[in-house]
């Protein structure tokens, strides 16, 4: 096999080599920038507000008795649960 004029295949890969560039930002450009502030106020507002929705819901599921037992149950480490009835009870809705 005989390749003829490979100089020209071998220039068209030379000239595609990647070469990172780097563009300046003009003034308007840089000044596009979203931003979003959060007060620590307005956080801890809202997580406690969530949890105590969350305990209110628990507690209108579940009498006191037997989440006394879960939690003791948590605490020594002999909680266990099955992923297939996690994933049911995420089916079910």
């Amino acid at each position: 096999m005989n390749i003829n004029k490979y100089n020209s295949i071998m220039s068209a890969y030379a000239r595609n080599t990647y070469e990172p560039t780097r563009k300046k930002l003009s003034g308007a450009a840089s000044q596009n920038v979203d931003k979003a502030d959060f007060s620590s106020a307005s956080k801890t507002g809202s997580v406690a507000a969530a949890k105590a929705a969350a305990v209110k819901t628990v507690e209108s599921f579940a009498s006191p008795e037997r989440i006394a037992a879960l939690r003791s149950m948590i605490a020594d480490g002999s909680y266990s649960i099955s992923a297939e009835s996690v994933a049911a009870s995420i089916l079910e809705g």
